[in-house]
This record gives C-alpha cells, sequence and structure tokens, in this order.
C-alpha cells in the first residue's frame, strides 16, 4: 500500500466520503473538514488510494492529528500502513517522540497495539493521550576506554540551589572516549519536555565517571555544548555524545 502527499483531487474525494459517513452514522471527522484541509495547504496531508481513489488519510507527517480510513475499506490494514509510513518518517527526520490524542476514545486499542502508553491525565474518564518513544542504539568503536555516564533530566526548580530535588528520568549508560576526548553513548537518552511538572523549561545534568559535565536548563548553550540537541518536531531534548569541555 503506497502512502502518498495527498493532492487537491484526493482531498475532494476525502471530504465526500467522510460527509456522506457523517450524514450516516453522526461520526467520523466531516466536522474537522476545516484541519484536513489546511494539511492539503501545509503539505502534511497523506493518502492510500484504491483505484485512483482516496480511501484513507491522515493529518500529521509523524505523530497523527487525524486518522481515517473509508467505511467499506477498514479492517484491511490501511490503519496501519499510514502509522507506517509515519514511523518511517519519523525516524528519517530524526524525531524521538510521537504523541497523540485519541479521538474518539475507542482508537486506544489501535494505538496500543502499535506501541503507544498512556501519559498525564490518565483517569478513567479523562482524555486519551498517548505517546511512543523512538530509540536509537548505536555500536561503540572497540579499543577505546569505556566510561560510566549518568544523565538526568529534572525539573527547573532543581537548578534554583535549594534543596535537592530527585530528577524526573535518570539514566545510566556506558560510553566509549574517543581520541578528542568526547564520549560516545551505545544508546540515545532522551528527555520529554512535558515532563517538566510545572510546565516550566526541562533541566539536564549529565556525569562521566562520577564528574558533573554540565547541570542547568536543557536549552541552554552549556548543555547543547555538552552534546544535548533540541528535537523540536518531537517535544524532546537527546543526546549520543557527551562532548569535552573547554579546556
Amino acid at each position: 500500500m503506497d502512502v502518498v502527499k495527498a493532492t487537491p483531487g484526493d482531498l475532494a474525494a476525502v471530504l465526500t466520503w467522510l460527509e456522506r459517513e457523517y450524514a450516516e452514522d453522526g461520526e467520523g471527522f466531516w466536522c474537522n473538514r476545516g484541519i484536513i484541509e489546511r494539511a492539503l495547504e501545509l503539505g502534511d496531508l497523506w493518502v492510500i488510494r484504491r483505484d485512483d481513489d482516496a480511501v484513507a488519510v491522515q493529518v500529521g507527517d509523524y505523530a497523527p492529528d487525524i486518522v481515517s480510513v473509508r467505511k467499506d475499506c477498514r479492517r484491511q490494514g490501511l490503519g496501519d500502513a499510514l502509522f507506517a509510513a509515519s514511523l518511517q518518517r519519523a525516524m528519517d527526520d530524526n524525531v524521538n517522540v510521537l504523541s497523540i490524542e485519541c479521538s474518539p476514545r475507542s482508537s486506544w486499542t489501535f494505538w496500543q497495539r502499535h506501541g503507544f502508553g498512556r501519559f498525564g491525565d490518565v483517569s478513567e474518564w479523562g482524555k486519551i493521550t498517548a505517546r511512543r518513544i523512538l530509540p536509537r542504539s548505536f555500536d561503540l568503536p572497540a579499543g577505546m576506554p569505556t566510561a560510566d555516564v549518568v544523565i538526568g533530566f529534572y525539573p527547573e526548580a532543581a537548578t534554583y540551589g535549594c534543596d535537592p530535588i530527585p530528577p524526573i528520568a535518570a539514566h545510566r549508560v556506558r560510553g566509549s572516549r574517543i581520541n578528542d576526548g568526547t564520549v560516545m553513548l551505545e544508546r540515545r537518552i532522551i528527555g520529554l519536555c512535558d515532563d517538566e511538572p510545572e510546565g516550566k523549561d526541562l533541566a539536564v545534568k549529565i556525569e562521566v565517571d562520577g564528574e558533573v559535565r554540565c547541570f542547568c536548563k536543557a536549552k541552554y548553550e552549556e548543555a547543547e555544548e555538552a552534546g544535548i540537541t533540541r528535537d523540536w518536531k518531537g517535544g524532546a531534548f537527546y543526546i549520543d555524545a557527551v562532548e569535552p569541555a573547554e579546556t
């Protein structure tokens, strides 16, 4: 099943069956047609065609805002194909986190099957928000000295110098020291921006063999110089290698 960028003709076909299904069942994404139309203008509307007709649609290059399959084509793997294509685009474009809101709520089982876990409000009657983290692993160069690296992500308040605050998440990872002093990590470490409990800036602490390389807001230049990169598309920070401190 080829997933392709939509054309104006695809949009017209999608809106036709969305309107028809809404008239028949009172359900579907016809009420979101404005979002779908704008997605064509923005270039992030994707479809699957059969006999030159668009029968499945997705809004969003990575984590979808809307996914719908024409009623007579459901349970044939088209939704799986749309997700597989968006997952590949995310991996190719170095996106680290896919975040969604499940609407209708009945779609949760589909996303759960594709590796998403709930976060945020997980009460029975709250909206279902879910995400999937996209890990990367790396082959370390052989014969290099090893390093023990601990990377913690903290609330912003942890940088204020008051009482110690535990990390939101802490990762211990093996690294290899290469000749210029850089420590390459065996896997990517990812910090999620929306895990900051008060909605402030996420902080990061990097330790190499017990020595603190940096402890500051992850968006600061000091963190970038230590190896932290911001993933604007996925709403995260990540690090593949700890850069040596300037001497």
